[in-house]
Order: structure tokens, then sequence, then C-alpha cells
């Protein structure tokens, strides 16, 4: 499914929870003509993808929340609860109270393209399970660039926060030597869930969840940017950026956007994407530090 059918699914999902949420009762007719879709997609909708709601009217034409559960979810929870729903295929085949149980954040998902790891479905459940009982798990790894050596694989204890669905690649975030790290789901062997447990820093998972990067150390503080009026409507839509803010929106239509609490090389790939429509205002370190490899790149 591409990416754009599936934002069409999250959007469609995420109104609907919002509409049972605040207490409605939806006619399956009546939905048809306000999503642009038929019955039979809408049928799967509530039957499949928002199956573990609990309803008190649950078909064939009419559906409702239960009235103690009205009001249930908050904003955040409703996002990411629809977020999960549209994604389904990510994850391998599991029951409706684990489906139930990604409310509690132990995986995040940003962006719906993805990999098939449906091979791996025992590893991802003791990994996600090893976050909830919060316990240390082991496993050998090694980097793609390195996947023909068989002396780079590398032993790691590691604190399990949290899984992690990035553009696509799933990825193991979690604390080892007192830093985080990010470990490439498939590049994992031998993984071993010990019986050692470990304090959850509710603080340092919190940050994780709601940070765009995948580096964890050398951060700049805030990356400030001009985007061109003539794609600003882009990155109004929604964040291209990561950790992406609106400094304001300049009279000539263009954009200022700072990216905050990020490494320079999750920014300046993008930047080199939109060329010549953007540019990094500050740190001038780096906006020069990408010239110099373009002009690099050019004279080869």
């Amino acid at each position: 499914m591409g990416s754009k059918k599936h934002e069409r699914l999250a959007y469609r999902l995420s109104d609907i929870i919002i509409r049972l949420n605040n207490g409605e009762r939806l006619n399956i007719d009546t939905l048809t003509q306000d999503y642009q879709v038929c019955t039979r997609t809408l049928k799967r909708d509530f039957q499949e993808r928002l199956a573990m709601l609990d309803f008190s009217d649950s078909g064939p034409v009419f559906y409702q929340l239960s009235p103690n559960r009205v009001g249930y979810l908050n904003l955040t929870e409703i996002k990411r609860f629809a977020n999960f729903a549209s994604v389904q295929d990510l994850l391998p085949k599991i029951d409706r109270q684990f489906f139930y149980d990604k409310l509690n954040q132990s995986i995040v998902i940003k962006g719906f393209d993805y990999e098939n790891i449906q091979a791996r479905t025992q590893e991802f459940n003791l990994i996600n399970q090893a976050i909830r009982d919060c316990r240390i798990i082991t496993f050998n790894y090694q980097k793609v660039r390195q996947q023909n050596s068989e002396n780079a694989k590398k032993h790691y204890h590691l604190e399990p926060y949290h899984l992690l669905n990035k553009n696509g690649i799933w990825y193991v975030i979690g604390r080892h030597d007192a830093q985080t790290r990010n470990f490439c789901f498939t590049q994992i062997s031998n993984l071993c869930v010990t019986d050692k447990t470990f304090d959850c820093d509710e603080q340092i998972k919190a940050g994780l969840i709601n940070t765009d990067s995948l580096f964890f150390d050398n951060h700049i503080n805030e990356i400030v940017l001009q985007v061109s009026a003539k794609v600003a409507g882009y990155f109004e839509r929604r964040d291209l950026l990561p950790n992406q803010e609106l400094i304001r929106k300049l009279d000539n239509g263009d954009l200022l956007l700072a990216c905050r609490q990020v490494h320079p090389r999750e920014v300046t790939p993008i930047v080199q994407y939109w060329l010549p429509h953007i540019k990094i205002i500050s740190p001038s370190t780096v906006q020069e530090q990408m010239e110099k490899v373009l002009k690099s790149y050019v004279s080869i």
C-alpha cells in the first residue's frame, strides 16, 4: 500500500475514532458518502482495523462505543492508535489484546512505507515483551556496510526502550553503557532476553519517543533554515524535516523553520533534495560543509 493511501486511511480512522469517542452513533451508509469509500472498505475498518474497540452497537449498519468508553481516548492516543491501525502489516500477526496494547508506546511508527519482518515474528515479539518487562537483552550486531565481514559482529547488552519504525526500517532503541543507541532490527542476531531487569527512565523514554532523530549524540540545539515560497506549501502541509518547527512566515511567503536537537546528517540530505529552494541559515558551518561536499561532487 502506497504512502498516500496509508495517509488517507490514517486520516479516516482518526476521524472515525474521534466521532466515536465523542459519543456519536455512526451509520455506515452515511460514512460511505463522508469518506468517499465503499461499504466493504468501511466494514473492514470496523470489523478488522477497529475490532478491539468496545462497541455497544457493532453493525451491520450502526456503530457506537459502549457508554463507559466514550471520552476514554485523548487526541494523542487517537492519533497513535489510528496510525497503528492503518499500518497493521508492519507488524507480525498479533492477537486483539496485543494490538490494543500498542497504545502503551512500546512501539512507535513514523512513516508509512516498511520492510517486511514477518519471518522474524518471534524475535520481534520477544523484544517487545522485554521492553514491557524492563528486561535487558543481549545480541550480536553487524552493520549493513560490514555484512560481508564475519569479524565485524559485536556483542551488546541493551536496556530496550522501544521499537521504532522510521521511514520503513525497524530499529530497537535503548541504553547501552549509559548511552542511547539505535540498532537496525534486521541486523540483530543471536537474540537473548535475560533475567536481569533495569529501571526505565520515563523522562528519557518520553524524549526518545517525541524526537524524530535517530542520532543521540553530537546534537545541534537548533538548525535554522529558509524555505522558498515556491515549495513552502509542502513544508506547511506536514513536517518534512526532523523535529521541524515553524519560526515564522515571511512577507514574501518564505518560511523560517527550526530543527531542534538534531544531527546535521539528518538535515543536510533533505536540504540537498530540495535545492535550490532551501538554505541553512545557521549554524553557517553546516551550510558551508554541505556546499563543500556538493562542490567536490560536481568536480568529480
